[in-house]
């Protein structure tokens, strides 16, 4: 067994809509680790790259930290460099990444490409949210990606009920109009019912985002006002991989009604946590369905926050990276 790990050194972006890199840290500290956070774009903003750059290496030796995590790419590349030849690395990315070469998902617009291959060559732990992308990226040189399982978190997501009729809907839907798919099938759904569509600029598809920015408080509002709250993820080719807006939706006590990806039925029962859907068709034919059945959609709507909050929060995902980093 590796020696315990005391101290992690944190990089990250404090990415106030989520609060992700929040719910790590506190995940981290509840197994007893000290855990020092460094918010690189921000201190460059405020002190330049230079002085900054200084701080975080002077900050490494002095800390002396036992892990390095790393939230994508919120690291000056020179600086990884060197902390891959003192200590720990592990890397987080919750997406999928797509390269030039990546014939398998030519089409996709993701945050992540090449860069994100080469840094994760100076990762001891590649940690990311799908399986299906495991063996591309031993391929490309990645030497430990892990397939790990996101989650919601125990304290900040909940639900939280408001009396406010904006966030009212029979279907809600958060997120961009980032891929085809997604566009048809919500005109489809707005075509038949009353639809909101929340955190993005919808308005030249004929839909009206009434709030572009949604924060964590009012997405739980979305949820626990919404009857259905859709989830139509980027792909439905890629083994494992479904935004964690699924994780959150449950976590904030929303009834998910959800595009089928693969590897979903391993982590959850359909018609018990959640419901699925294949095809657009079948996604309006099951809108009308649990519309017109609350006892079952408040069934399964319970039945999905009672399951995540149990066995699928950070603190959960916090035991997996300690278990891989510290065997």
């Amino acid at each position: 067994m590796s020696e315990k790990i005391n101290r992690i050194l944190f990089f990250s972006k404090s990415k106030r809509r989520t609060r992700t890199p929040r719910f790590f840290i506190k995940a981290f500290e509840k197994q007893g680790i000290k855990v020092k956070a460094i918010n690189y774009r921000k201190l460059e903003h405020r002190w330049g790259r230079y002085l900054t750059e200084k701080y975080i290496l002077s900050t490494f030796c002095r800390f002396q930290p036992q892990l390095v995590f790393i939230n994508t790419i919120d690291i000056p590349f020179k600086i990884l460099a060197f902390i891959y030849e003192k200590t720990k690395v592990a890397t987080f990315v919750p997406d999928l990444i797509t390269t030039s070469d990546n014939n398998s998902l030519p089409e996709l617009n993701t945050p992540y490409h090449e860069e994100m291959i080469e840094r994760g060559k100076l990762s001891d732990y590649f940690f990311i949210t799908n399986q299906g992308q495991i063996p591309f990226l031993k391929e490309r040189g990645i030497k430990n990606p892990i397939f790990l399982i996101d989650g919601c978190d125990s304290e900040g997501h909940r639900v939280i009920p408001s009396k406010n009729r904006m966030w009212k809907s029979e279907v809600a839907f958060i997120g961009r109009p980032s891929h085809p798919f997604r566009i048809k099938l919500l005109q489809e759904v707005a075509k038949n019912f009353h639809l909101k569509v929340w955190g993005g600029d919808w308005d030249k598809y004929g839909l009206r985002c009434d709030k572009k920015e949604i924060y964590l408080k009012n997405y739980a509002q979305i949820c626990s006002s919404a009857k259905i709250v859709l989830g139509v993820d980027l792909t439905d080719r890629v083994e494992g991989y479904f935004s964690n807006r699924t994780w959150i939706t449950l976590g904030c006590g929303g009834f998910l009604l959800t595009r089928f990806v693969p590897g979903l039925g391993s982590f959850f029962v359909n018609k018990e946590h959640l419901v699925w859907y294949y095809s657009i068709d079948e996604c309006l034919k099951l809108i009308s369905e649990y519309l017109n059945n609350e006892t079952e959609r408040q069934r399964i709507r319970k039945n999905g926050y009672q399951f995540v909050h149990e066995n699928h929060t950070f603190d959960h995902a916090v035991k997996s990276i300690l278990e891989y980093v510290c065997h």
